[in-house]
């Protein structure tokens, strides 16, 4: 969606203790199409501002309550950073240099010619727009968002990193199925840093943290007026995404009328905003996620089915935690350095018992619960640990707290597996010894060679004892 710079317009307050030139601002740039508010007073304006974010603001240097200055710096000590341009009147240019100097964007001498006041605000609107995108254009660079933010060398996460790597290539909509804290999101910014809109933004949205009023006109925008409290045009996500993807968290949770909306938008390209009457061209990959059962859903009543297959052009599957259990070790090797690096603390590595534990776990938060025990680890442990001991980690994952109903079923459990893992084990063992041998020992060789990571030939030497035995 482009726009002709000089035509864009956005939400402009205006600050002058003068009716009369408040008025002349105000009617001309609303004709002008802009989103207008007007105060004679600055203290009043000051309130208001935190209502709604505000793109460009005019004030008059000279006020009695507040000047321009005074009002720019309570703005910047809000947090605002809408660009402010300062009125003066002959013989102020002094004061309106010095406004500058305190971070003014610029200033428009009395008596002014509206256009030249009108390419100022447009300047300083761009200006806005620039600092906003490569705000956020940093913001997600430092996340660094790639494959390598999917850890996991099992074979289904091998399987995930391919599928995602092809359907990064295209434009068709992506639905991730998985449970809660397996990382769905990770999924989703990874088909995106690794597309064609990379250089565009990502933006994502939980469903379920809204209700159906409020997640409309968050997803699809309002006009101004749209509804009580409706006192800025807002721009809804569909918009901020334009160009690059938005992402859907929990789509199992939104209501019917809003999928209605949705499957417009995917139809038609384009969105409607509360309370607006003129459709808005948008170009945005969709990326869904859920945890629920959608074909379920559809039996019930609660989910469109055309809506379900427009969103799962592509489907991808991503794993629990105790269906890839051979990443723990990797997984909680990588939550350790980031954790430790984060609050410098010395903790290198997980003991062979903790990760013992670690690996016996069930894990029902997944890959979230299992970075949140690594970072609780490390916040408790002793200022000169160097490892994460078994006696950090919580007393459901070091096994304790059992009933008896639970250890006997985990007993039985076990039993019906023990002869199939053993046989998995053995023939797992002769294939790592065999690599082993055939590299001279060469750890990084021999990982190489069976298609596995470093750190998982490292735990696998670790758990068959390899490391002694070079004739098995």
């Amino acid at each position: 969606m482009t726009q002709d710079p000089e035509a864009r317009t956005g939400r402009l307050l205006i600050v002058d203790d003068e009716p009369g030139v408040a008025r002349v601002l105000s009617t001309y740039f609303t004709r002008a199409g802009w989103h207008v508010q007007t105060f004679h007073n600055p203290t009043e304006a000051l309130a208001a501002l935190p209502e709604g974010d505000v793109d460009v603001v005019i004030t008059d240097l000279s006020m009695p309550e507040m000047t321009g200055v005074e009002l720019l710096r309570a703005m910047r000590d809000r947090g605002l950073t809408a660009p402010l341009l300062v009125i003066t009147a002959y013989g102020t240019v002094d004061g309106a240099v010095d406004a500058m100097k305190q971070g003014a964007f610029d200033f428009i001498s009395k008596p002014f010619d509206l256009e030249k006041v009108k390419l100022a605000v447009q300047r300083a609107y761009l200006h806005r727009q620039l600092q906003e995108e490569n705000a956020y254009l940093r913001q997600e660079l430092q996340a660094r968002f790639q494959f390598g933010n999917l850890i996991g060398a099992s074979r289904k996460m091998q399987e995930v990193y391919s599928l995602v790597e092809k359907a990064a290539r295209s434009r068709a909509s992506v639905l991730v199925l998985g449970e809660s804290g397996s990382g769905k999101e990770l999924v989703a910014r990874a088909l995106h840093y690794n597309s064609a809109r990379a250089n565009k933004r990502f933006v994502g949205v939980s469903c379920a943290a809204l209700p159906s009023e409020l997640l409309e006109s968050e997803l699809f925008g309002h006009e101004k007026g749209a509804f009580t409290g409706a006192n800025w045009q807002r721009l809804g996500r569909f918009e901020l995404a334009d160009g690059g993807t938005l992402f859907l968290d929990e789509i199992g949770d939104v209501s019917l009328s809003v999928q209605a909306k949705l499957l417009r938008v995917l139809q038609e390209r384009e969105v409607d905003r509360v309370g607006g009457s003129k459709p808005v061209k948008v170009d945005v990959r969709l990326v869904t996620a859920t945890n629920r059962d959608l074909p379920e859903a559809i039996e019930r009543g609660a989910f469109r089915e055309d809506l379900y297959y427009r969103l799962r052009v592509i489907e991808i599957h991503l794993p629990p935690l105790r269906e890839r259990r051979e990443d723990i070790p990797l997984l909680a090797a990588h939550f350790t350095e980031k954790f430790a690096k984060r609050d410098g603390r010395r903790i290198k590595q997980v003991s062979p018992e903790a990760l013992d534990a670690l690996e016996a776990y069930h894990w029902p938060g997944n890959v979230r619960e299992l970075e949140n025990t690594i970072e609780r680890c490390i916040a408790l442990a002793e200022d000169d640990a160097e490892t994460i001991s078994l006696e950090l980690l919580p007393a459901p994952i070091r096994g304790e707290r059992l009933t008896a109903a639970e250890a006997a079923g985990l007993a039985a459990a076990g039993g019906k597996r023990r002869g199939l893992a053993q046989a998995v084990e053995e023939t797992e063992r002769s294939m790592l010894l065999a690599a082993l041998e055939e590299q001279n020992w060469d750890l990084a060789r021999a990982a190489e060679a069976l298609g596995i990571s470093i750190g998982s030939m490292r735990y696998n030497v670790r758990k068959y004892n390899l490391s002694g035995d070079r004739r098995g």
